[in-house]
């Protein structure tokens, strides 16, 4: 069973490594407990906090929200924040990263039961391999139909590492590394805040993917209020991370490099958005209707799009890797990952020189450790 830190614990108790963090809603009350007691019986020895932000606004005080919620878990470590001033899936997912205290943490979603070695198989990931997300895969409901990642979608298998954009679900990596390249992008509100994340993450020379031999989650798609599935106006939020996604990485030209996204938006996300046969007068209407939005928000994607361009790799939204380009990107992260492995991992360190040889390991550790910041920085 999992450890749990909770009040009442000594001074004297282990210190978490890994924090699990949720947004929930008030409708979603029931798969939310569903999560919470597939928590407390992850077969992990590792002490864990749990952090959910209530993302909706709320005339129930803070408190009271926090007491409902813990009540459903009373052997878990849980932390709640009650997020009534922007209850956005981005404000939401803002609000988690900046109140994650632990080095490690996984973004799961509140209508998901987690089975199997869930904790082992995303640290040994993160210990053995320079990646900066580690997913895992989701069966549909209590099926053995796998429902993510799709093998339709462009992906690279090596060593052990489905190598391709993690989609959401469960998105697991270094609290720190999720915050120096920019955190959450504020335009994506409602859709493709993971979408745009990974992109990023790679353009930095970090590569992304899951471990699908190990733990695994259960996606139970009843759950209501889905925005990616059954939310009011989810027309105009797909149409806009779209229109978003194509400034901010210089990919409104159709050519070989931007031919992916294109079809994906066409084939896929706009019939997943107006239907199977999209209506040229509907989608003009929407776009018309965005005009003064992106007339609002254009200079800060202007200055996104130039910080893009100074990105170590320009990889174009939803470009198909090959083993040659992960083979890159893994050579670059190698050293980009070690300081937030080493932070995360302090058994993970080789054990102190002494003697003659301590003044040379001062000199290395100093220079290395400038590198993996300009690395970073970059």
């Amino acid at each position: 069973m999992a450890r749990a830190l909770t009040g009442n614990d000594n001074d004297g108790a282990a210190s978490p490594r890994w924090t699990f963090t949720l947004l929930t809603i008030p409708s979603r009350v029931e798969y939310l407990g569903r999560l919470l007691q597939s928590l407390a019986a992850l077969p992990s020895k590792q002490p864990f906090e749990i952090v959910i932000v209530h993302n909706a606004a709320t005339a129930e005080e803070p408190l009271e929200v926090e007491r409902r919620i813990r009540a459903m878990a009373p052997s878990l470590p849980v932390r709640v924040y009650v997020n009534s001033t922007d209850p956005t899936i981005g404000g939401g997912r803002r609000v988690q990263l900046s109140v994650c205290r632990t080095p490690l943490v996984a973004f799961i979603d509140d209508d998901l039961t987690l089975h199997g070695d869930v904790l082992g198989a995303l640290e040994d990931t993160l210990r053995t391999h320079p990646v900066g997300i580690v997913g895992l895969p989701s069966l549909e409901e209590d099926t053995d139909t796998r429902f993510k990642p799709r093998d339709s979608t462009p992906h690279v298998d090596l060593d052990g590492i489905r190598y391709m954009p993690v989609q959401g679900m469960l998105v697991a990596g270094y609290r720190r590394l999720f915050a120096d390249i920019g955190g959450f992008n504020p335009r994506r509100p409602f859709w493709g805040e993971w979408t745009e994340f990974n992109l990023r993450m790679w353009r930095h020379g970090v590569p992304t993917g899951y471990v699908l031999d190990r733990g695994y989650l259960r996606h139970w798609h009843k759950a209501p209020e889905s925005p990616t599935r059954n939310m009011s106006g989810r027309e105009q939020h797909v149409l806009w991370g779209l229109m978003c996604t194509a400034l901010e990485y210089d990919a409104v030209s159709i050519n070989e490099a931007t031919d992916a996204f294109w079809r994906l938006a066409q084939d896929r996300y706009l019939q997943y958005s107006f239907g199977e046969q999209p209506s040229p007068k509907l989608l003009l209407a929407s776009v018309l209707e965005l005009m003064p939005r992106l007339s609002r928000e254009f200079p800060a994607i202007h200055a996104f799009a130039a910080e893009a361009q100074r990105h170590p790799f320009h990889f174009k939204p939803f470009e198909p890797l090959d083993e040659t380009q992960v083979r890159t990107v893994l050579a670059h992260a190698e050293l980009a990952i070690t300081a937030y492995r080493d932070s995360a991992f302090v058994d993970n360190r080789p054990a102190p020189m002494t003697g003659r040889t301590g003044w040379l390991q001062r000199i290395g550790k100093a220079m290395f450790s400038r590198v993996a910041k300009r690395q970073t920085a970059a």
